[in-house]
């Protein structure tokens, strides 16, 4: 199949129109993918498989256009090379004409082709370079206002009338011509101003008027140029009166497209004049549908517009008849631009009515991203995306009552919907019995088994595991290979296993790569530090520092956190067998490691460690809360959000009485006060004191100096009266009065 290059009609009048979409098909600011297993593309290496039916473990998070090939794929359709070259995806783009770049690419929007081919006889008639943006803007919402066809148009006009003079060569006339265009494509580009202050009102630029001895087809192109300056420059009345006198006129070779672009002016007026009441926004969209009919019979762009005034007349209407189209036809040479409208209406549909709709393959898509957040700032756990959670899983079970014949394709949202224990066991059992060679096979097994484990059923979800990963495993994609050997973290049921299920191999979402490579060295995902520090005691920790499987790149910080959490409790063992190897490299604190194994058991070795900690503010306990978030000791709340994808539950190999000492480790880091707080009354106790130790006063200016670095959020006290701000003080006045000669006295200027 011939590769094209297609921008959907309602794609590009939706470009730049608006603030960035959710991420679910508009990928738009703010995502940021798992690097181990995007949340949101298939990588490239990787698309074809995909599309021809390797789907692996499909999450709801993906952006809709790889639902939409999942989709095709699950009912037998598989999409070929061929067919997925058309589409021209770009990340959650159809056409790669469609995304952001177009506005400042010239080779993408068709300027660049345009300029080229001007260049050429701009030289000969000793005309300027000319530059050209292809955007308007209408109060900071951006749309494409030249676009591509509207330069291909130009650049052909301008060859054939280069021919038109003595002797098939170019004359003055064509240098009027000329002119007259670069006046036109003058007005694509929108007059400067500044965010917040008044649009000012644009200014059109017109082609000169042409003498009348200037040929016919000079007149008739000017007054067509004419009209097209308008209609960039936003005089949409004029532009469409001076359309139709063009379209009246029997000699014009713009009659066509002057009936096809009266109707767009209508159209234009419709979606971009601000302050314009409904009805007559209907009405106008209304009157260029009945124009277009008219011209759609013997021209394909108007035929193509229609969608676009259906879409703004009802959208509703208009997603179920793409819908339809898209599940019911086979792969043509229009499917990319139904693709394209289809994806770019849906962001606009409420979740709710995406799951209710008729046409299974917008409920199948809805349902799929039931419990996906929209954006950056929602929460799978938020009430709206609940809801939509138990409006699919209903709906799911009734169609999957109905259609047992395509069962696989209803439990596989149902089944990445479910909670622990909301399966029946006919589900299950359904689920279980879907054929290895089904491309959901993979996503119902791993359900299966995140199931099994969030339901106490590590032991049996970690044979299947294994079971998958041998008899399926050379042909997962990289980011299905990672989401099982999550799952496994949690099933494996010995330390050593669990540590084989820890390294990772990056998702080559950003450059394709052979899903066969090996895995870099030490690259674990954010799933193997939250299990450790939340779930493993003391004692497991030592065990799994000792344990020749742990990646290289864990062994500094997990002994760091180590000396953190045994200086917090107090634990001395822990603390001596690990200064050594913490000291290293730290040249300017190494004498305080020796200090602490030097002190005293007890109240010296504590004030020793107090110093260990106000001098080196990067030892942190690594604490995980209940909700799998990290807490820097540094803030009262706050770290990186917990993964949506991973069941929170302990690692099969700890035992109840190593949960158990967890657990009591655990209430006491979570209950642990900002870090300066709980530093500080140890070292403002022995300053008081007027110790003669070179410590005490350095002591006391990093102490004042880490408070500057908190961030003590979650307390409506204001600051002069939190305890971080009170011990501050006190420390600032005892350096001052104590040590007022020392070089820490004069570094601490203040004590807020």
């Amino acid at each position: 199949m011939k590769r094209h290059r297609i921008l959907s009609s309602i794609a590009a009048a939706a470009l730049f129109a608006a603030l960035p979409q959710p991420a679910l098909s508009s990928g738009g600011d703010g995502f940021s993918a798992n690097r181990f297993a995007s949340e949101y593309q298939v990588a490239p290496g990787v698309l074809a498989q995909f599309a021809g039916g390797n789907l692996g473990v499909l999450p709801g998070t993906y952006w809709r256009v790889y639902h939409y090939l999942a989709y095709q794929a699950a009912k037998g359709r598989a999409l070929t090379p061929q067919q997925l070259a058309a589409l021209e995806l770009d990340r959650w783009h159809v056409g790669k004409t469609s995304g952001w770049d177009y506005s400042y690419e010239a080779e993408k929007n068709g300027s660049g082709a345009w300029l080229k081919e001007r260049a050429v006889y701009a030289k000969q008639w000793g005309l300027a370079d000319v530059k050209l943006d292809v955007m308007g803007d209408v109060e900071h919402a951006s749309y494409v206002n030249c676009h591509e066809d509207a330069f291909k148009q130009a650049a052909l006009t301008m060859k054939a009338r280069a021919q038109l003079g003595a002797g098939g060569k170019a004359d003055q006339w064509h240098k009027a011509w000329l002119q007259g265009q670069d006046a036109v494509f003058a007005n694509c580009e929108e007059p400067p101003y500044q965010y917040g202050s008044p649009q000012p009102k644009r200014v059109v630029q017109l082609p000169s008027a042409v003498p009348a001895n200037a040929p016919d087809w000079l007149k008739a192109d000017q007054a067509y140029q004419t009209a097209a300056a308008h209609f960039y420059a936003r005089n949409f009345e004029l532009a469409r009166k001076q359309f139709l006198a063009v379209a009246q006129d029997a000699k014009s070779p713009w009659r066509t497209l002057g009936s096809y672009l009266a109707a767009r002016s209508l159209i234009r007026s419709a979606t971009l004049e601000q302050g314009g009441k409904a009805p007559d926004r209907a009405a106008k969209l209304a009157l260029a549908r009945k124009e277009l009919d008219a011209l759609a019979p013997s021209y394909a762009p108007a035929k193509q517009m229609i969608s676009l005034v259906d879409a703004r007349l009802d959208p509703v209407a208009r997603i179920a008849v793409l819908a339809r189209r898209l599940e019911q036809e086979p792969f043509s040479a229009e499917t990319p631009r139904l693709l394209s409208d289809y994806l770019v209406l849906l962001d606009q549909q409420p979740r709710s009515a995406m799951i209710a709709a008729q046409e299974p393959l917008t409920a199948w898509i809805g349902s799929m991203q039931a419990e996906a957040p929209l954006d950056v700032f929602e929460s799978a756990n938020s009430k709206e995306v609940q809801q939509a959670r138990a409006q699919a899983l209903q709906d799911l079970r009734a169609r999957w009552l109905k259609q047992k014949d395509d069962g696989a394709l209803w439990l596989a949202p149902l089944l990445t919907l479910a909670h622990a224990g909301e399966l029946t066991e006919a589900e299950k059992k359904a689920a279980a019995a879907v054929p290895a060679r089904h491309p959901l096979y993979l996503t119902l097994q791993y359900n299966l088994a995140r199931l099994a484990i969030a339901e106490k059923q590590a032991a049996q979800a970690d044979k299947d595991i294994d079971r998958l990963m041998a008899s399926h495993g050379k042909a997962m994609s990289v980011a299905t290979t990672n989401r099982y050997l999550a799952l496994k973290l949690f099933s494996a049921g010995t330390l050593d296993d669990f540590l084989k299920a820890a390294p990772r191999k990056p998702d080559p979402v950003e450059a394709g790569e052979a899903i066969d490579a090996a895995p870099a060295e030490g690259e674990t995902d954010e799933d193997f530090g939250r299990s450790v520090y939340r779930y493993f005691p003391t004692a497991e920790l030592r065990a799994l520092l000792a344990h020749p499987r742990l990646p290289k790149q864990w062994r500094k910080p997990l002994e760091e956190t180590m000396l953190a959490r045994a200086l917090i409790f107090n634990d001395e063992a822990t603390a001596l067998a690990l200064l050594d190897k913490v000291a290293q490299g730290r040249k300017t604190t190494e004498h305080l490691y020796a200090r602490y194994r030097k002190a005293a058991s007890g109240a010296e070795r504590q004030l020793a460690g107090a110093l260990i900690l106000v001098n080196t503010p990067e030892l942190n306990p690594s604490v995980i809360d209940a909700q799998g978030l990290s807490r820097n000791w540094g803030c009262r709340s706050g770290g990186m959000e917990e993964s949506q994808a991973m069941p929170q539950q302990p690692p099969r190999h700890l035992g109840p009485e190593q949960l158990a000492d967890a657990g009591k480790e655990q209430q006491v880091l979570l209950k642990l006060p900002l870090r300066t707080e709980f530093i500080a009354p140890a070292l403002l106790a022995w300053a008081k004191l007027k110790p003669n130790d070179d410590e005490a006063p350095k002591a006391l200016h990093f102490l004042v100096a880490s408070t500057r670095m908190e961030c003590p959020y979650g307390t409506d006290k204001e600051e002069k009266d939190q305890l971080r701000a009170q011990y501050s003080k006190e420390a600032f006045n005892l350096l001052k009065k104590n040590y007022p000669n020392s070089k820490w006295a004069q570094q601490t200027k203040y004590f807020f």
